[in-house]
């Protein structure tokens, strides 16, 4: 099973043949698209949920535009709702990986610096924990479903040194051990040499998946053709599911 995350800068028309050919060239099987639009489906992924439309509200943003969609070629089951999640920044949905194996696939874009002209990481800070506490929440009543928690992080997750706080990225550790997670992509375990800068956008998995589990592509941002954001997917050893 492959699970690939990319922030996609809003998939802009002029891009969209670069796109389709990028995910063409690294398929996965669920895919956690960010700052993404409609128009843009993954080779083989006939499934998908979608957070609210993002409100046009720069000239960046056309009908279709989304914060967050999943798509995957696993049926969906159920889009998953919490009464106080982010109804236009997140998205949950629960997948039929066959036989008994399920899946909740959590879809994010948590704030960065200056987000909601907050000028400082506040807004991150603010937000981990209210997510954290969805996370738990989601885990509790699924608890026959792997959790995936997939997205823009906006945070390099390692010393912050790149992009994040320290206590940012203490507080997202926190939150998915919580859970039972562990981040595929951190800093600790993503191939070197593979990216010029470490990545903001992460996928974390159960930890007992942790030793099946592997980085097998990434590529770096490309704001011309592609996106201001590198993307990744991971490969997880089916048996292990």
């Amino acid at each position: 099973m492959r699970i690939g995350t990319w922030n996609v800068e809003y998939a802009y028309e002029k891009r969209l043949d670069a796109l389709h050919a990028k995910l063409a060239e690294h398929p996965a099987d669920i895919w956690v698209l960010t700052e993404t639009h409609d128009a843009l489906v993954p080779p083989g992924c006939t499934f998908a949920t979608h957070s609210a439309p993002r409100p046009k509200n720069w000239s960046g943003i056309r009908p279709g535009s989304r914060w967050v969609s999943i798509w995957s070629r696993y049926p969906i089951l159920r889009q998953v709702d919490l009464p106080e999640a982010d109804k236009e920044r997140t998205i949950a949905a629960l997948l039929d990986l066959g036989g008994d194996a399920g899946m909740l696939v959590y879809g994010t874009v948590l704030p960065w610096k200056g987000d909601r002209e907050k000028f400082d990481w506040s807004e991150h800070h603010r937000v981990i924990a209210q997510q954290c506490a969805e996370w738990l929440k989601l885990r509790d009543l699924h608890a026959d479903a792997a959790l995936c928690i997939a997205g823009d992080y906006n945070t390099d997750l390692g010393t912050g040194a790149y992009y994040g706080t320290k206590a940012g990225i203490a507080a997202l550790k926190s939150g998915l051990e919580s859970c039972g997670l562990y981040c595929a992509t951190a800093p600790e375990v993503f191939p070197k040499g593979w990216l010029p800068y470490p990545p903001i956008d992460h996928i974390a998995l159960p930890a007992a998946w942790k030793n099946k589990t592997s980085v097998v592509a990434a590529w770096p941002a490309d704001k011309q053709n592609l996106s201001d954001h590198s993307g990744m997917v991971v490969s997880v050893d089916e048996m292990s599911v």
